[in-house]
This record gives structure tokens, C-alpha cells and sequence, in this order.
């Protein structure tokens, strides 16, 4: 969609989930000496200004990155994550001044023999996209449909990497759409990574059960992780968001689970929501 912008809701609790999963994801890939490749098939900008006009709409970012900067344990859990966001303000996390994308983190994270595709529509992001990575030879930018990617993209040279989806979900038909996507990109990259991103959205509006189901269904090996920071209500809005990761790394569960705990205490302490993981489909 080429209105949704992602500065808007930049540095937000579901960044946080998202962003954290994704540095143990590459952390996996990293165990070993082979060269992966990562299609980051919804990249956006790379980077956010969270003193723009944009993040400073809603302050989105107070829900989420702001929240965790001075946790201890989540540093000692992703020390990754943290050294990046540090390394990127100047040596300090007070103030916060910009916040990652998932790009930047791909690219700080992954080493000379590895490769990485962008994929983003817009106009704005792709010239970013392009400012930021395009003197990288590791990096691949591409301003083409995020789903017609899962086809022409795959299968990736080096067979072995990770398919990060992240969409905006606007059109309730994206659902549909991300696993008819999913299901070309698995017939083209079977052994791969896929992880995808959902939002868990409030009242009658929420399709995430019925994704989830849909993705179950692909009988792959499948782990849920799930944080919701809000309880279900009737009003519109974001109450919380997940990732499904198909075909997820050995022990990323085992990774994920403090994590997970830590993000709910600081992020759902005072607002009785919840928190899942639960591998829904086991490795044979």
C-alpha cells in the first residue's frame, strides 16, 4: 500500500517483538560458517527519526523501545540489539533520537558472504532504501510488489537464509493475500526461514486467529510468539501483534521465552494482556 508509512508507528511495542525475534533469527543463521541470504520482502525506510513529524504524531515509540532501553536483562538476552541502537545514536540510548528497521539490522548483523534483498513499493522508502545500502554489494534493493517478490525473488542463490514478511495489513484482503503469497514463496524455498509478522487488532476486526490457522495449515514446522499489550476490547485500534515463523531455527523457542517474558512485564505490566509462544507444528 502505497499510503501506509511506517514512521508512524516506529520504535512501537510490535517493532520491539518483531525486532528482537529477527536478531535471534540471524543469530541462528549465524551458528554456522555457510553464507545465508535474507528477503526482506516489506522493507520500509531502514531508519527513523523519532523526533519527525511523523513519530511524533501518535508517540508510538513510548509503548515500546522506550519502555525496555534501560532493561538489563533484555540487553544480556539480545546484547545485539541494544550494541546496534547504541552504536547508531552516538554511544547512548538516552535520548532515544532514531530508531532501526529491520534492514539495518540485517545488515549490521550479517557478514561479508551473506546477501540481502529489499523489497519496498513506495517511493519515499526505496529512495531511502537506497541512500542507506545502495553502496553495500551486499544488499539488493528492489522497488517492486512486496508479494510478487515471494515469486521472483526465490529461490534465493544461496539456499539457505531467512523471508521476512512484515505488511500493513490496511486492506482486509491482505490476509488472504500474505498466505497465497506464503504458500508460492514455500513451493520456491521450501528449506527457508519465513517468519511473518501480524497485528492482533481489537474487537471484531482481529483476523489474526484465522491467519494463524491458515499458516498451521501449511504443515510445516510452525512457532507462535505473541504479545499483547492491551486486553481485548470493542474500540478499534492495535492491541497487539505476533510473528509466525516457519521452519524456525533449533531452540529459538528456548531463546525467545525469556525474551518474551521480559517484554510482557515491561510492556503489559499494568494492562492485563497477554503473552503466547507455542510451537504449533513440531520439527519432525
Amino acid at each position: 500500500m502505497l499510503s501506509y508509512r511506517h514512521g508512524f508507528h516506529a520504535g512501537n511495542h510490535a517493532d520491539v517483538l518483531k525486532h528482537l525475534t529477527l536478531c535471534l533469527i540471524l543469530r541462528a543463521l549465524l551458528r554456522k560458517d555457510k553464507p545465508f541470504c535474507v528477503l526482506d520482502t516489506h522493507s520500509g525506510a531502514g531508519l527513523y527519526d523519532l523526533g519527525s513529524e511523523m513519530a511524533q504524531k501518535n508517540l508510538e515509540y513510548t509503548t515500546g523501545i522506550s519502555k525496555i532501553l534501560e532493561n538489563q536483562n533484555l540487553q544480556k538476552l539480545v546484547p545485539e540489539y541494544f550494541e546496534i541502537l547504541k552504536e547508531l545514536n552516538q554511544g547512548s540510548l538516552d535520548p532515544l533520537k532514531t530508531y532501526v528497521g529491520s534492514p539495518f539490522l540485517e545488515s549490521k548483523l550479517m557478514r561479508e558472504c551473506d546477501r540481502l534483498t529489499l523489497i519496498d513499493l513506495h517511493p519515499r522508502e526505496y529512495q531511502s532504501l537506497l541512500l542507506l545500502f545502495g553502496k553495500d554489494r551486499r544488499v539488493n534493493i528492489q522497488q517492486i510488489d512486496a508479494y510478487h517478490a515471494l515469486s521472483s525473488a526465490l529461490p534465493p542463490p544461496i539456499k539457505r537464509g531467512l523471508v521476512f514478511i512484515d505488511p500493513s495489513y490496511e486492506e482486509k484482503n491482505e490476509y488472504h493475500q500474505v498466505v497465497k503469497a506464503l504458500k508460492q514463496g514455500l513451493i520456491r524455498f521450501r528449506t527457508g526461514i519465513f517468519a511473518l509478522w501480524y497485528p492482533v487488532l481489537a474487537g471484531l476486526q482481529d483476523e489474526s486467529k484465522k491467519l494463524v490457522q491458515d499458516v498451521k495449515h501449511l504443515g510445516l514446522p510452525l512457532l507462535q510468539v505473541e504479545l499483547c499489550v492491551e486486553p481485548q476490547k470493542e474500540e478499534r485500534g492495535m492491541i497487539g501483534s505476533g510473528m509466525l515463523i516457519l521452519n524456525f531455527p533449533y531452540k529459538l523457542d528456548d531463546d525467545l521465552e525469556p525474551v518474551l517474558g521480559e517484554l510482557y512485564e515491561n510492556l503489559a505490566k499494568n494492562s492485563k494482556g497477554n503473552a503466547k509462544l507455542k510451537v504449533l507444528v513440531a520439527h519432525p
